[in-house]
């Protein structure tokens, strides 16, 4: 009992203090200068496809692809919770972009890559925190936190390096996501329950804060793809896990399944899941919020149920 206490105490001390750094950053002009950028790029020279390769490690498909292997084939609770604090993560960052109103460096700047929506906190640096960070805690292995930590860093590194983040970004992104951690730590320690089913309960009210934010987003004309991917991560993940739960409820039994059945399992629908997000990537949208969100229901309906259906009848 005393330890989770204390765990809990350190985990709001941290996000106090991560929230009064984060206001001192954003009344400090001197960290919203492309200086740094430039700096990054001369103690690096030559390093744009470098970066340009390592800020992927950041991108949406590397985190469905980890998200979808843990869930087939590893562990499903933890998967849950992984895509839970990332989405949540994502939810945030619009919220905290939008409130913030900064503007990216000028195009002028950008290597390789293009960027779009506002700037501050980064969106890769907070998302990499997060997701990379909980994966580094919960193994609970040095090297693995060490890892992580070295990701967390060069994607964050990647931003400023291509130019579509300033310095202040990555630090309020890290911050942001310190923050995030914080509170998954505070409720997973507290234990808090929402009824009988509560797993139900939780993927009801998150089917409903994703149409609710997008009716919103519609009425008050803040349509924006970055929020049409929030509010279909939020609906896809709610719908996804009801039905999954209710029609196949597959078990991963790493002890006694072939592994070469759940290696086949994760190959095949990682492949499915790439095809899939590409795939309707090229025929939506972009600038459709709706659009979007109607491509991450569909990429987490097929992945978080269609897919253990199917290997499950095929006992794969």
């Amino acid at each position: 009992m005393e330890k989770r206490k204390k765990s809990i105490i350190i985990s709001i001390l941290i996000s106090i203090f991560s929230i009064i750094l984060i206001i001192i950053i954003l009344l400090n002009s001197i960290f919203f200068q492309f200086f740094w950028n430039q700096e990054l790029r001369n103690i690096l020279p030559n390093f744009e496809f470098f970066f340009r390769y390592i800020t992927e490690l950041g991108g949406t498909l590397i985190y469905l692809g980890i998200f979808f292997t843990l869930f087939w084939g590893i562990n499903k609770k933890f998967a849950k919770n992984l895509i839970l604090i990332y989405i949540s993560s994502n939810f945030v960052n619009f919220y905290a972009k939008t409130f913030i109103g900064n503007p990216r460096p000028d195009q002028s700047n950008w290597i390789l890559i293009s960027a779009s929506h506002l700037s501050t906190p980064s969106g890769h640096a907070m998302s990499s925190t997060v997701v990379w960070g909980y994966l580094g805690i919960k193994m609970k292995n040095i090297v693995n936190l060490i890892v992580s930590v070295i990701i967390i860093i060069l994607v964050s590194l990647s931003r400023m390096y291509l130019g579509v983040h300033w310095l202040g970004d990555i630090l309020t992104g890290w911050l942001f996501g310190l923050i995030i951690l914080s509170l998954a730590n505070i409720i997973e320690h507290s234990e808090i329950k929402l009824g009988k089913n509560n797993d139900f309960n939780i993927n009801i009210i998150l089917i409903i804060i994703g149409f609710v934010a997008l009716i919103l987003t519609e009425i008050f004309k803040i349509s924006s793809y970055n929020f049409g991917t929030v509010g279909g991560q939020f609906i896809g993940i709610g719908i996804g896990f009801i039905l999954e739960q209710k029609f196949v409820d597959f078990n991963i039994d790493l002890e006694n399944k072939k592994k070469w059945k759940i290696i086949i399992r994760i190959f095949i629908g990682i492949l499915i899941i790439a095809i899939l997000y590409l795939g309707l990537y090229l025929v939506i949208d972009s600038d459709i919020f709706w659009q979007v969100a109607l491509q991450y229901i569909i990429v987490f309906l097929v992945g978080i149920f269609l897919w253990p259906y199917l290997f499950k009848k095929s006992n794969l």
